[in-house]
């Protein structure tokens, strides 16, 4: 993580003290004990010297020791990966104050976001481990949860597989309910229909993440959709199943709330990036976080990019972006190939385009 973020960080020590103080007074109507505050105070020391240093072990260990101590208290697991949540949500709260209202750079809020997967992550690893204990289960002889979860799933009477070739999608959810999905192999792109005809993609989805489609009797219809990006597979269950599959492995829902707190992450980046930034940057950054995820040695996105589905990632149109990958193209910064693959031939240029704020 960059020294930006630690110096931000360390700036908004005594800010991030204070939100967390207030929220305890909000929450509990008594202001929280000296020892307390001590202890949070050792807590956030130990996330700003984890950035500062790039090493997480204490910091993992703290987080560690926190879910232990939840998972004690009798606390349910979904709660306490929500406080935990909600804590290191403060952390942008924190740095908001003390860079005077600025919405930090995305490649900051991205840090952040990984910082507070991380966080959750291990919080999570703690609660299993004292759970195990508590059940005196041996953990080398389970499985991990995302395997349990895809296990316990298939296992259901109502599950039903869905093979997906490159193109084909899962549609809007048409009956009242709720339909739980389980992504087994392959690589979906997560989109929403907008009122106008346009669409933008919400999410990559690959091997082990989950969404939702939902639609309430007296709700307009959910137009969430997944269409298959490369030769995928799916399962998917109703939400009663999936409370079913719960109940009977409550561990397996540490992958489901840890997904969704990933996808809820993203969903904010997006609503800030489409609201702070225009479509070149988006498109740059854009370009840029799909190398960094799915790049190839030689710098080839190792996902089919049209024009049209870059166009719905970053809210724009086709004609934009065709034109201004062109311009990119004829600057030696990406190439574009058969199949729409995109190569990124320099990414330190396209990189600084994507933080300077560059238009052109």
């Amino acid at each position: 993580m960059s020294a930006t973020l630690a110096a931000m960080l360390r700036k908004s020590t005594g800010l991030y003290t204070d939100r967390w103080v207030e929220q305890s007074k909000s929450s509990f109507k008594t202001p929280p004990r000296p020892e307390l505050i001590s202890k949070h105070t050792h807590y956030w020391d130990a996330i700003v010297r984890a950035v500062e240093t790039a090493d997480f072990e204490e910091l993992m260990g703290y987080s560690r020791d926190a879910g232990v101590f939840q998972a004690r208290s009798g606390m349910d697991l979904s709660d306490a990966i929500r406080r935990n949540v909600e804590a290191t949500n403060m952390i942008e709260l924190a740095l908001l104050e003390a860079n005077d209202g600025l919405i930090p750079p995305l490649d900051i809020i991205n840090e952040i976001a990984e910082l507070r997967s991380m966080i959750v992550m291990a919080v999570a690893e703690g609660y299993k481990l004292e759970s195990d204990r508590e059940k005196d289960v041996d953990p080398s002889a389970k499985i991990v949860a995302k395997e349990r979860l895809a296990a316990l799933l298939r296992n259901k009477s109502g599950a039903k597989e869905i093979a997906l070739q490159i193109g084909e999608e899962i549609t809007p959810l048409y009956d009242s309910g709720m339909r739980f999905y389980f992504v087994e192999t392959g690589k979906l792109r997560l989109y929403n229909l907008l009122p106008n005809g346009r669409c933008i993609t919400l999410s990559i989805l690959g091997p082990n993440d989950v969404f939702l489609q939902w639609r309430a009797e007296s709700a307009s219809l959910s137009c969430l959709c997944a269409e298959a990006m490369a030769k995928s597979t799916v399962v998917a269950v109703s939400d009663t199943e999936l409370a079913d599959v719960i109940a009977q492995q409550p561990m397996a829902a540490i992958d489901v709330i840890t997904n969704f707190a990933r996808r809820m992450t993203e969903s904010q980046v997006l609503i800030e990036d489409l609201l702070n930034n225009s479509v070149n940057l988006r498109l740059y950054r854009t370009l840029l976080e799909l190398g960094k995820q799915f790049g190839k040695p030689d710098g080839a996105i190792d996902v089919p990019l049209t024009h049209q589905r870059l166009a719905d990632m970053i809210g724009s149109n086709r004609v934009t972006v065709t034109r201004k990958l062109h311009e990119l193209q004829d600057r030696g910064f990406i190439e574009t190939r058969k199949g729409a693959t995109i190569v990124i031939l320099d990414a330190s240029k396209l990189a600084e385009l994507a933080t300077s704020g560059a238009e052109s």
